[in-house]
């Protein structure tokens, strides 16, 4: 299932991430920017794709790059994980972990 999300800016925003279990490992996603890692530990790996995440929106607004990048999404495949996982929440299943985090906050770009 492809999203459907409002645009993300340099001014405002919604990133959303999953981990989840791989066999013996854990795949973290940055399902907004399409950035993934792997890991051994969920709770480390939540915390290292969320920072992955914060420098390239740093990035994007202190160079002032294009919008684009910030909604650079994840394939299909990774969306159909989170969704399923957003079903799940009701349940005991810890094999997803997942959050959506507004931008908290945004460097300021000064132009001459």
């Amino acid at each position: 299932m492809t999203p459907i999300r409002e645009k993300n800016t340099k001014e405002k925003g919604l990133v959303e991430f999953l981990v989840y279990s791989d066999n013996d490992k854990f795949i973290g996603v940055c399902l907004t920017f399409d950035i993934v890692e792997e890991g051994n530990d969920p709770g480390q790996l939540m915390e290292s794709i969320k920072e992955a995440a914060e420098l390239h929106l740093d990035i994007v607004v202190k160079e002032n790059m294009p919008d684009e990048l910030l909604n650079r999404y994840a394939p299909e495949e990774y969306w159909d994980k989170y969704f399923e996982a957003l079903r799940e929440t009701g349940q005991d299943d810890v094999s997803f972990y997942f959050q959506r985090n507004p931008y908290t906050q945004v460097v300021s770009v000064s132009t001459p």
